[in-house]
């Protein structure tokens, strides 16, 4: 069978495409340029884009997904990852080297990554600090990664094996578990009002509750986060989260009258405000 058969007889394109890159051990290049495939395979591809189509995430389905570039294992335990989150990555990665770069780091330099789900921020942070780190063989930090749930955490755990970095993992209801002070936190928490949770795609119901309900309206967590961050932010640290499309102000506000300054809003490649960085 022709791949565009295949794709005009499911209807799903990049379904179909990243099935048969996970069923071939191929790369995409690779499946656009085979002649055709046997029935067998297709066959294999139905039934994952069939469960795909009645509303499982494709990432649940093959057991992992790409972020960043890099290979992440995901399962019904934590949220799939999104691209929005790389805009919270990359404003962590300049502070962090601004930090480096600014401070001779007698002191190992201490980043949290609260609500870890996956690890993906974490992990993504750890290639960062490695890197820095054969630029400056005394420099040194140290990444917590943080989460309610331990399932969560075992996934966590798992991609930092597959990644091969050195990750401390603490179970904790937000700071209840957390000690010391940390230079930098950064937090993707959940954020979806209740009443839209599933509105827009379906498959979202798939996926962890716990990780997706940010109360009412949306800012539980935030409220709760800034009222005890206190004690654990160094100063000159930072704190950023990423936040829904609509609620960039609204966050702004309760940081303000947490008394936290220096608060700054930043948008994604959608033109979205997506983030949110603030100092005490």
């Amino acid at each position: 069978m022709k791949l565009a058969q295949l794709i005009a007889e499911t209807g799903e394109q990049e379904a179909v495409i990243q099935v048969l890159c996970h069923l071939l051990g191929a790369d995409r290049t690779t499946v656009f340029l085979l002649p055709e495939f046997s029935e067998e395979i297709a066959q294999q591809v139905r039934k994952y884009v069939d469960k795909y189509k009645k509303g499982t995430p494709l990432a649940y389905l093959l057991g992992y997904t790409y972020f960043y570039d890099r290979k992440f294992l995901v399962n019904k335990n934590v949220l799939v990852p999104r691209c929005d989150t790389e805009v919270l990555i990359e404003l962590a990665e300049k502070k962090i080297i601004a930090d480096s770069v600014m401070d001779e780091l007698s002191r190992p330099y201490r980043i949290l990554d609260l609500c870890c789900g996956s690890g993906i921020i974490g992990i993504s942070l750890a290639y960062l600090t490695e890197w820095l780190q054969t630029k400056n063989s005394h420099a040194r930090y140290e990444i917590t990664t943080a989460d309610i749930s331990q399932a969560a955490l075992a996934v966590t755990k798992a991609n930092a094996k597959l990644h091969g970095v050195d990750l401390h993992l603490v179970q904790s209801d937000l700071f209840t578990n957390i000690l010391g002070q940390y230079d930098l936190i950064v937090c993707n928490p959940p954020y979806v009002r209740t009443g839209d949770i599933g509105v827009e795609d379906k498959r979202v119901l798939k996926e962890p509750r716990i990780a997706l309900n940010g109360g009412l309206d949306g800012l539980y967590y935030y409220r709760r986060i800034m009222a005890t961050v206190q004690e654990h932010l160094r100063p000159e640290g930072m704190l950023m989260f990423e936040v829904g499309y609509d609620q960039a102000s609204q966050v702004h506000d309760i940081a303000e009258n947490y008394g936290f300054h220096h608060i700054k809003i930043y948008k994604d490649l959608a033109n979205h405000d997506r983030v949110v960085t603030m100092e005490l």
